[in-house]
């Protein structure tokens, strides 16, 4: 006898009873299942187990229904020999469009196991498909892979607890022949994979087969008699009509209602002193930029690397001591009172997960510290305990309401064959006691700019680094693909300026600065400092440079952006995006429009981010907004504009018709912005 569940967003599973089988029929409007067949057991079945010498999958797995309600499927699946269970739960959040979907695994015989293999599995119907992808390497990050199924395997991963190096625990599978569409995202703990397989059985179309989650690649995880593990949360994401411009909005959607720490803190401007002058700045350069940090209105002023050590480099990481020179002496603790007394809050720079070699602390305690890694063991409670005083001790110290975490060294290869998920586990402990133990402390991932920034690191930090690239156009495709997975307001940006040279051709009536290339001073080039503005609003701004250099008039402009992000911070900080334009094939693409939507939560009200190229006469340009009331006026006004005038227009001719942007042509200037504000009336 066989059961159908019919559950939300067109998912469908059928329970044989006679063969204990379950199998999923129905997924994001696709066709699932092996043509409801389950004689091939690497094409059926919804996980893949690696148990001591078996291997499980299929009709080798025992499957029972232990829950159902309207919003929540829960199944078992053992093997035959009563050796491992796997209990999942699916839960299905309709007005998101997405399923949360989390599986517990238990050794539940009287002997230790070990895990070889543990991964959940999404068989699709023999067709025709897309895979799509981000390619995340330094300073490109979020760079949108698209490949056609043709029974070769795809190999998604991350090295060694950076978890977006490479890839990113992100893909969409998009059915070509309905436009039917799914995401997966994982939220890793330890090191993840995606592997999708497109297998050719016979003479069929290849059916794709995605197995995802903790990776398997030097898995060889012991657990004891009773022991349970969770493994990655799965997320599958509808992706209406594959629509992957608006793919993101929902996502974000759910994750600011329901996943987000009710504790999170608020989203400050910060200024940063790596892209001012690196580790070389004294005392007195340093109190020119909290002068002119404190006058455009920065909240935060941070010291980033070169505080600490004892020689002249930042390379002494794991020696949090002072430095006993400059800038600060072995006194950095009086500067953050200047810090303060000038009415900003204190940061600092800390890597507090890379220990190297010839630093006191590994000579006193060598076995905290594994063979040929930079790690310090965190599954060592002293270690772990060493772990959270280097970071609590130096808060302390400095009196800090801020770090800025970095991790910009791979963890190593993990000998204890748990792929990380004990380390990555004690981890999250240690952070999570960070918050507790001091509440206004916030906490940036910066993660080696961008380099860990998933799911579950927007959720364990108060906000999250874009990438180090500080160009203010080429970030711009770095954030259309960040906008498909994360949260754009609590992503942070650069604005790093210095004062322009001389203008010896002043072609256009506009304020220049000379904006900061790449992740380096190495590369530079002129922007209109409006263009740079509207950039880093597009999350959270955050200055670095020679803000003391700059003249009077810029200074005021950069404060009257200020202002207006702290005005509408909670606008920002809890906004779902809207991509407007298809994202970028390049980084370096300046000539295309780059048009984003943030939309207000709980509201039909936008913020609309238009960037061009007006030598290439593109001045005028019409974008379809999205998810606004049809029935409704809207003002639409474009701010720091000399003439923001608003116009009346009704939701629907600017979901149908779209915005007009009028932005002047001029064969000269390569950059130029404009940010609307679209309120409804």
């Amino acid at each position: 006898m066989k059961k159908i569940y019919n559950l939300p967003l067109g998912t469908r599973f059928v329970f044989d009873e006679d063969k204990s089988l379950l199998t999923l029929t129905a997924l994001a409007g696709m066709s699932c299942g092996h043509n409801g067949l389950e004689d091939d057991f690497s094409c059926s079945g919804l996980a893949l187990l690696g148990i001591d010498n078996m291997r499980l999958e299929g009709a080798k797995l025992v499957y029972s229904v232990t829950s159902i309600t309207d919003n929540c499927f829960a199944f078992s699946a053992v093997d035959k020999k009563n050796t491992v269970r796997l209990d999942v739960v699916w839960q299905f959040e309709k007005d998101y469009k997405l399923i949360s979907c989390k599986y517990t695994l238990e050794n539940i015989s009287g002997k230790k196991i070990t895990v070889r293999r543990a991964l959940p599995r999404f068989v699709f119907a023999p067709g025709e498909y897309e895979l799509m992808w981000h390619m995340n390497r330094w300073n490109n990050e979020n760079q949108l892979q698209t490949a056609k199924l043709r029974g070769e395997d795809i190999y998604l991963h991350a090295r060694p607890a950076r978890s977006t190096v490479g890839s990113t625990p992100f893909c969409i599978l998009k059915d070509t022949e309905n436009l039917a569409a799914a995401a997966f995202h994982v939220l890793p703990r330890g090191n993840w994979t995606i592997q999708v397989h497109s297998d050719i059985l016979s003479n069929e179309a290849p059916t794709p087969v995605v197995e995802a989650g903790l990776s398997d690649t030097d898995l060889f995880m012991e657990l004891q008699p009773g022991r349970k593990i969770e493994l990655p949360e799965i997320i599958i994401q509808e992706v209406p009509q594959s629509n992957i411009l608006v793919s993101g909005a929902a996502l974000q959607q759910y994750f600011i209602e329901k996943r987000l720490p009710s504790d999170i803190r608020k989203t400050p401007v910060i200024y940063n002193t790596w892209l001012y002058r690196f580790t070389n700045f004294n005392l007195a350069q340093l109190r020119e930029q909290l002068k002119a940090a404190k006058k455009i209105g920065c909240e935060i002023f941070v010291i980033d690397a070169g505080w600490f050590g004892s020689d002249k480099s930042w390379g002494k990481v794991g020696d949090w001591r002072e430095k006993e020179g400059e800038p600060f002496f072995g006194n950095m603790a009086a500067f953050a009172d200047e810090v303060r007394a000038a009415g900003l809050d204190f940061g600092f720079w800390i890597e507090p997960e890379r220990w190297v070699p010839d630093i006191p602390i590994r000579e006193e305690h060598p076995e905290w510290f594994p063979e040929n890694t930079t790690r310090i063991d965190l599954t060592q409670p002293a270690a772990a305990e060493h772990f959270y005083h280097v970071v609590a001790d130096n808060v302390k110290k400095f009196g800090a309401k801020y770090i800025k975490v970095d991790f910009n060294a791979s963890v190593g290869f993990d000998d204890s064959g748990t792929e990380l998920y004990d380390y990555c586990s004690v981890l999250e402990k240690q952070f999570k006691r960070l918050h507790e133990n001091f509440p206004e402390l916030i906490i940036e991932n910066c993660g080696s700019g961008a380099l860990r920034n998933d799911l579950a690191s927007q959720m364990l930090f108060d906000h999250n680094f874009v990438s180090d690239n500080a160009n203010p156009c080429e970030t711009l495709a770095i954030r259309q693909g960040a906008s498909m997975r994360s949260l754009p307001g609590r992503i942070l940006n650069w604005a790093t300026m210095r004062p322009a040279p001389e203008r010896r051709t002043p072609v256009a009536k506009i304020k220049q600065v000379l904006a900061c290339g790449a992740a380096t001073w190495d590369t530079a080039g002129l922007f209109d400092v409006d263009y740079v503005m509207t950039s880093a609003l597009l999350g959270i701004p955050s200055f670095s440079g020679e803000l003391a250099e700059l003249d009077e008039d810029i200074q005021a402009r950069l404060a009257e952006y200020v202002a207006f992000y702290k005005e509408n911070r909670d606008f920002i900080s809890n906004a779902h995006c809207y991509l407007l334009t298809p994202p970028a094939d390049k980084i370096t693409d300046f000539e295309k429009y780059y048009a984003f939507q943030m939309q207000k939560h709980n509201a039909s009200d936008s913020l609309v981010y238009i960037f061009t190229n007006p030598s290439s006469r593109r001045g005028l340009r019409s974008f379809r907004l999205n998810n606004l009331k049809a029935d409704r006026k809207y003002s639409v006004r474009r701010l720091f504009a000399e003439n923001d005038e608003a116009l009346e227009i009704s939701g629907s001719d600017l979901m149908a018709y779209g915005l007009t942007a009028a932005i002047p042509e001029n064969q000269h200037v390569h950059y130029a912005a404009a940010l609307y504000m679209v309120e409804e009336i």
